[in-house]
Formats: structure tokens, sequence, C-alpha cells
């Protein structure tokens, strides 16, 4: 069963998350698309719990019990305020820290928005090896997957999965994959629509995205 895990930010937001341990050192944090939330990762993150690995899986401020008793709402955010969503994830980096995970054991996956603060986060944390981005744009609300992407180093990897029904995301992947074909891997698919979606719908993008997993 999940752990309900209360996390403070930096700038003094509290972010609730899901957390179910494994036997392995490895984690994935998980980042949901609007507007969903934390429990959108349900099935994925039972997979990856399947295959030894721990899953933190967060409610981004303002979005479901990560609303600050509803002072903070998504639907109202500026675009500076959606970019804020970032300190979450440090917030979330520094738990797993304190909680004996090495940064080389972390990975980070993400749809929509939180596709590219997956991107975000490699690029602040130059040990995390792999993101798994699913339906990442080229920019939302000024998350900008490619600035993140040129600040990689060697050894990371970003997974850009899209479908070409999602228009917006299937060009972005296609643009991202184009101008860092070192460290993006691409993963496309048909009729299956956006984030957490495609793999709820597609089993065998599933077992592909499990099978890149470090």
């Amino acid at each position: 069963m999940p752990r309900r895990i209360v996390f403070t930010t930096k700038d003094g937001v509290e972010i609730v998350g899901s957390y179910i341990e494994a036997t392995g050192n490895k984690v994935a944090i998980l980042l949901h698309m609007m507007p969903a939330d934390r429990t959108s990762w349900s099935a994925f993150a039972s997979e990856l719990n399947k295959r030894g690995y721990a899953t933190l899986a967060i409610d981004e401020r303002g979005h479901g019990d990560s609303t600050m008793g509803g002072t903070l709402m998504y639907a109202r955010f500026t675009d500076e305020e959606q970019q804020a969503k970032i300190l979450d994830v440090d917030a979330v980096i520094e738990f797993l820290v304190g909680e004996g995970y090495g940064k080389g054991n972390i990975i980070v996956v993400g749809a929509s928005i939180g596709a590219n603060l997956a991107i975000q986060t490699l690029a602040r944390h130059h040990e995390i090896p792999l993101a798994i981005a699913l339906s990442p744009g080229v920019d939302y609300h000024g998350v900008l997957a490619l600035t993140f992407l040129r600040e990689l180093h060697d050894k990371q990897k970003v997974v850009l999965v899209s479908s070409e029904d999602d228009r917006y995301s299937f060009e972005s992947v296609k643009k991202l994959n184009e101008q860092d074909p070192v460290h993006t891997i691409l993963i496309t698919r048909s009729n299956i629509g956006h984030g957490t979606n495609m793999t709820d719908t597609d089993p065998s993008l599933v077992v592909e995205l499990l099978s890149l997993l470090p």
C-alpha cells in the first residue's frame, strides 16, 4: 500500500505524495499532467514496482491534495506559478536522498507539463540518468524542453513519447529529437491519446518503456 508523504518546498508549499517502497535501490518520481493528480500513475507505478522500482507520485502544487487548503488552484496559476512546480520535484529529490537513494538510482517520469518538468529535473540534477517524457511540448507554460535538453550531461537520456493524434506534442517530440538526437530516444504511436492515457491504453508501450530502464 502507498505511504502518504508530505513535503514542504523551499517556497513553503506543502506537497502530498504516495510512496511505494520496493526491495531494490532504484526509485521513480512520477509527475502528472493537468488536470490530473498522483492517482493517474497507479497502473504504471504497479508495473515499475513489479520490476523492483520504488515509486513516488506527487500531487503537484495546485492539484489534488497539494492546494494548501484550496488557496492554490492550478487553473488560476500564472505561467510563473506553473514553472515553480520544479520546486516540488526538488523537495521530492531531497526526501529520496534522505531515504538513502543515490541520485544515480533515481529516474523521473512525467506526462504533459510533467514531462517537461522531468526534462528540467535532469538539467538541474546531472546525476539522474533517465527521464521518460510522455507527451512533452516544446513549451508548456514557459517550461521550455529544448532549453533543458541543451543543459544535459553526456550520459543522461530522455525518452520522448507521443501519439500522432496529439498534434502539438507529436510535432514537439520530432523537433526535440531532431535538435538533440544524442540525449533523446523517440517513441511514437498512433491514436492512443495524451500523457498517461497512452500507457493506460497501450500495453506494448509499457513493455517498451520498461525495457529502457537503467
